[in-house]
């Protein structure tokens, strides 16, 4: 039976982030990852770009080939290995590669499984035609399906982040769109005031947007697809369907790992789990919430990576490196539309018991002489009873997004509404006006709702 001092399981960024940040410390120790597809280290955010033929080859996507990993990092990558079976007790696991079972023992153990689709379940939604986008290869298949049938419609399932990305690639292909959502909204993470941006969007950009809808079954109907539901049917000639994430834990199920009602594995600071020797990092697991001091569920690339690297340092015990938590930051680009979000709106706050003001302007991204000004829409949240910052939102175009970096920093400095509205940005006619748009939005407030 191999042994290895290190085990990762998962092979994406928290996993390879974990095995390196272990190697670069320790160049003794053995380190394999194993992974049950067929690439490692790739970047699933740019998916969408791909399939739009911005991005011309997915191997752009990889961050770094397998070859240099084994060769150079000396990391044994073990791909189209699924582990199906660990004993954390015996530090034992058992992968599956081609049918065959082999049994490894390990010192430590990295857990980076990730998450999975959360696949609804629709009555015909395992047809062929009807695809989810979460790897690379799914990624893969789906600009293949388009590439050799040219389908000239399609239907998106759920309107988040996956969806709002892909009508912006379809509609770059000159493929019909209808997307179908079962909230009242569209984009339903955001405050109203966003939403009702955000479908605008789409609407201009041709996509049909229809919210309130369920889903009865899926069939085949000619040569593509058909949807019934409660509102009439809906064909395409495929379908993606993007209704969330949920962690990839099923193996762990009855292990001893403490996890969420959804899965998610608890792990603290140093991304330890509650077992010895167990680390976890990734969209597989909790990340403490800034806001509320309590382990949540934030399934983002920049989490997974952060605290991939803190679970492998932690693993060859760098003790010094923690990660805190996060707010959840998160920006889509919706055709021509960026949007972005920090912390709490109103809705996220009152579910916590967390009285808010909240706050909506439009404002200039840069001063309205210069060349290329545009609207940006901003709101922020504050609290009732110290008035800090606990949330942001941006809509707009001209470098609307990134301006909700300057709002999480404020939120994570504790910086009260007062303090932001005063805020030493940076100021030149090309970039900015003179009061940023979440400067001014700080102002704005406090003139509203004066200090008492």
């Amino acid at each position: 039976m191999t042994h290895f001092n290190l085990i990762v399981i998962g092979g994406d960024g928290a996993g390879m982030g974990a095995a390196s940040q272990a190697r670069r410390i320790n160049k003794d120790i053995s380190i394999a990852v194993f992974e049950k597809g067929e690439h490692v280290s790739y970047a699933a955010c740019g998916m969408p770009y791909f399939i739009s033929d911005d991005i011309k080859d997915y191997k752009e996507l990889i961050a770094i080939d397998i070859d240099e990993f084994i060769d150079k990092r000396k990391i044994i990558i073990k791909t189209m290995s699924e582990v199906t079976e660990v004993d954390f007790q015996q530090k034992k696991i058992t992968a599956s590669h081609k049918g065959e079972l082999t049994h490894y023992t390990y010192d430590r153990i990295v857990i980076a499984t990730g998450a999975a689709a959360a696949i609804p379940a629709i009555p015909g939604v395992e047809n062929e035609d009807v695809f989810v986008l979460r790897t690379l290869r799914q990624g893969i298949n789906i600009k293949e399906y388009i590439d050799n049938k040219k389908p000239e419609s399609a239907i998106l399932i759920g309107g988040g982040f996956i969806s709002l990305e892909m009508a912006e690639t379809l509609t770059k292909k000159n493929i019909k769109i209808t997307l179908l959502e079962k909230m009242d909204s569209v984009a339903s993470l955001w405050s109203p005031e966003i939403q009702k941006i955000v479908a605008e969007e789409l609407i201009k950009q041709g996509v049909t947007v229809k919210t309130g809808v369920d889903i009865e079954n899926i069939f085949k109907e000619g040569e593509g697809l058909a949807i019934n539901t409660k509102s009439g049917k809906f064909t395409a000639d495929f379908i993606i369907v993007s209704t969330g994430a949920k962690p990839n834990t099923a193996l762990f199920k009855n292990s001893g790992l403490q996890t969420l009602q959804n899965g998610a594995i608890i792990i603290d600071e140093k991304c330890r789990t509650n077992l010895k020797d167990v680390f976890a990092a990734g969209d597989c697991c909790t990340v403490k919430n800034l806001i509320t001091g309590k382990d949540d569920y934030m399934p983002m690339a920049t989490t997974a990576n952060k605290q991939g690297r803190v679970a492998g340092l932690q693993a060859v015990n760098v003790t010094t490196e923690i990660f805190k938590g996060a707010l959840g930051s998160q920006m889509v680009k919706v055709c021509d539309l960026e949007v972005a979000k920090t912390g709490f709106n109103k809705s996220d706050a009152e579910k916590h018991g967390i009285e808010v003001i909240d706050d909506f302007i439009e404002w200039k991204s840069r001063p309205g002489y210069y060349p290329g000004s545009d609207t940006v829409y901003v709101k922020l949240t504050i609290r009732k009873d110290n008035r800090k910052i606990i949330g942001g939102e941006l809509a707009g175009k001209d470098g609307a997004a990134l301006r909700i970096n300057t709002v999480a920093t404020a939120i994570t400095a504790g910086m009260t509404v007062e303090d932001f509205a005063y805020l030493d940005t940076g100021y030149a006619p090309p970039f900015s006006p003179v009061w940023d748009p979440v400067v001014a939005a700080a102002q704005n407030f406090i003139k509203r709702v004066p200090e008492k």
